[in-house]
């Protein structure tokens, strides 16, 4: 079934790009782009979770599609500029052209998210798709800003750290899911019900994120750049005495960029992880998100077969 799907998904997209006379390597870099950072080789994410939640609330998954694709092009350029941000990701098609090409890029993207909702054939769903798909845009642009004003920050709180992600990532998957809910013609309350799962899923996500990049030295450059990531935050907070002391050692090595953090330096940080618990703490924090999310579904009032997938996602 979702081999077919795609297919319709692939068929759809080309019919949106070739609306406008978009230049040939505008087209080649769109079409390379999608799915590019699909560590799994899964297809179209976005476009699955938002019909998945409509499936969830009894509705079609073709009629989600506007709202898939759309989310599926507004992620991918969210992706570009958080990359260009964080000078990351070098392997990816985006990070391989002039970074003024990357932007209009992502640009193209966001005006083309709003294009595939245009097919949305209800006036009244589509207003309300628009409005979701703004709201969400606006919130995840605030969570972005704020990641990049905390890097300069010594200190940023957990509590601080968990907002930021609600903005940032919970919001782009609570839209997906919000989304595909309105098009699976939802109440209000189911359509709420939904967005909140997708918070949560989304925060658990980017959870793991945060601990599987904090070591990656050679693809990610999360605490060279001092970005507060759930282990930096987590560490800042708990280290005492002279640990403490060799943290903000290699913090402040990050001054002299990533030339100055070194192999020595890298297996301090790596040590101290271990040590200091990174791993169980991440753990513990992503379970309680993704407790969070499974009893939201749990309270979902449908069918335990309509929300199926939707469980698979948080098992």
């Amino acid at each position: 079934m979702n081999l077919q799907l795609d297919r319709i998904i692939y068929t759809k997209i080309d019919r949106i790009l070739k609306t406008y006379a978009l230049s040939a390597e505008m087209v080649r870099m769109i079409q390379t782009s999608l799915n590019a950072d699909s560590p799994t080789g899964e297809l179209f994410k976005w476009v699955h979770l938002t019909g998945m939640s409509c499936e969830c609330t009894g509705g079609d998954v073709e009629a989600a599609l506007p709202g898939g694709i759309g989310m599926e092009f507004f992620a991918l350029a969210a992706d570009i500029f958080d990359d260009i941000q964080d000078k990351d990701h070098d392997d990816l098609p985006w990070c391989r052209i002039p970074e003024a090409n990357a932007i209009n890029l992502a640009n193209c993207l966001l005006m083309l998210s709003f294009e595939a909702i245009a097919a949305i054939p209800d006036d009244r769903v589509y207003r309300e798709v628009c409005t979701v798909l703004q709201r969400m845009g606006i919130t995840a642009s605030n969570g972005q800003f704020q990641e990049f004003l905390y890097a300069d920050s010594q200190q940023v709180s957990l509590e601080q750290y968990f907002d930021m992600v609600r903005q940032k990532s919970g919001s782009i998957t609570a839209c997906a899911c919000k989304v595909g809910a309105i098009l699976g013609n939802a109440t209000e309350p189911l359509a709420e019900l939904m967005a909140e799962f997708g918070l949560n899923f989304g925060i658990m996500n980017q959870i793991r994120n945060d601990l599987n990049d904090f070591l990656d030295f050679e693809k990610k450059k999360d605490f060279v750049s001092n970005k507060k990531t759930l282990p930096y935050v987590y560490l800042s907070h708990t280290l005492k005495g002279e640990i403490a002391g060799q943290f903000k050692r290699l913090t402040q090595c990050n001054s002299g960029g990533s030339q100055a953090f070194g192999d020595e330096e890298k297996q301090q940080l790596k040590q101290i992880a271990v040590e200091e618990g990174v791993a169980q703490y991440c753990t513990v924090m992503f379970e309680i998100y993704r407790q969070k999310a499974r009893e939201i579904l749990q309270a979902i009032p449908v069918p335990e077969k309509q929300k199926g997938k939707m469980i698979k996602l948080v098992e």
